[in-house]
């Protein structure tokens, strides 16, 4: 009978305890909580540290989440030069992209790349090149015929070498379209391309810049030489412009400013060039021109070292021969640069850079030794009478 008793006690107070947790909201868990502390096996609980939602740090979900498509990334400036040369049925394409500070600097050296370009005869028509000094060719990949390595600082560029069909206008807008730019119709392309021969062979040079994402852009470049009214970025600096045509005693209006030798004639421009100019005696020629280009002192004295067969020389070196001439109302630093006694055409460079107006601007005389001493001089007369508008 005690034990009966105490067996309905022990029932009557679990269900007392039951009742009062599904009251207060506890329910099962405090019915079992009653049970364990009457002898029944305990559950184990497991407990979770959790941070209040007013103490988390509001950047880590932007951290964590992939960015929308353009949001929230610094965008910036992006050149790409390129050339497509039409071959038989088919186009050769050799393309440089990346950042414009980067790829400013290279603009002669590009030139200079692409006109070096010979093919090979049909039916293979294979493109084969020289390397400005500090260039490499690596192998091709995948689509491309090869690639170009450029140093630079940070990482290197790049040129992709690669072959396709297709006409001008289409493959113009093709490279358009990777950088977000509306295209252009056929009507348009002599006013942003630039024409060059290439190996005897009609050529196009394009030119781009932009504001995108790594090797991206979105906005077109100014004009060629000769290349008339492209839109240009409304903050790009105002000295590039097309090259002088003519080559007049002196000027005083477009894109610059300055008094050339009488002796001096209209020279052939590149696509960078303000102003180009030749002079010739006695079989002996010079070439002169004024260009809007990047890049140190160093790096481009070095770059026209290898032009007239001479190694490169250190700062400390170039420190040593660089001299201050005045040119476009400031001072520019002056180079006189003479190729190795006993080379079979011996050449001089005479150089100035200078920073005026909001870029970069170069005066360069190259050709024959000998004629180009007789012309120092009047170049260094033409580059003190320099002058933006």
């Amino acid at each position: 009978m005690l034990l009966l008793n105490k067996d309905l006690r022990l029932v009557a107070v679990v269900i007392a305890l039951a009742s009062l947790g599904a009251f207060v909201g506890c329910g099962r868990r405090s019915a079992k909580s009653a049970l364990a502390r009457l002898g029944a096996p305990r559950e184990k609980i497991t407990s979770y540290k959790v941070r209040k939602p007013e103490n988390v740090d509001p950047t880590l979900v932007a951290r964590m989440s992939p960015p929308a498509a353009g949001a929230g990334v610094a965008a910036t400036e992006q050149q790409t030069l390129g050339l497509i040369v039409p071959v038989g049925g088919t186009s050769w394409f050799f393309k440089l992209t990346g950042d414009l500070k980067s790829v400013e600097p290279q603009h002669e050296a590009f030139l200079e790349f692409v006109t070096s370009i010979k093919f090979s005869p049909p039916p293979s028509s294979k493109p084969t090149w020289t390397l400005p000094p500090g260039w490499k060719e690596q192998p091709g990949k995948e689509f491309r015929f090869a690639t170009v390595q450029i140093p630079a600082e940070g990482k290197p560029l790049e040129i992709s070498v690669s072959s396709a069909g297709g006409d001008l206008i289409s493959n113009i807008n093709r490279w358009r379209g990777q950088l977000n730019m509306k295209p252009i119709s056929a009507e348009e392309i002599e006013a942003t391309t630039k024409p060059l021969k290439i190996d005897g062979r009609d050529a196009t040079l394009v030119s781009l810049v932009g504001t995108g994402i790594g090797g991206m852009g979105g906005a077109p470049f100014g004009p060629f030489a000769g290349g008339g009214s492209a839109q240009l970025p409304a903050d790009h600096p105002p000295i590039v412009g097309p090259a002088t045509s003519a080559a007049p005693k002196s000027s005083t209006g477009g894109k610059l400013r300055y008094e050339a030798p009488a002796s001096w004639t209209a020279g052939t421009p590149n696509a960078f060039s303000l102003a180009a100019f030749k002079a010739t005696a006695d079989g002996k020629q010079v070439d002169i021109t004024v260009s809007s280009a990047g890049g140190d002192l160093h790096s481009n004295v070095n770059r026209w070292r290898g032009q007239i067969g001479l190694p490169p020389v250190d700062r400390a070196e170039l420190g040593k021969t660089a001299q201050k001439i005045e040119t476009f109302g400031t001072s520019g630093d002056f180079v006189e640069l003479i190729g190795p006694e006993g080379a079979d055409k011996r050449r001089t460079i005479l150089g100035v850079r200078v920073d005026a107006g909001e870029g970069t601007l170069f005066v360069k005389l190259i050709g024959d030794s000998e004629l180009a001493a007789r012309e120092k001089s009047n170049f260094e007369a033409f580059v003190k009478s320099l002058r933006l508008p």
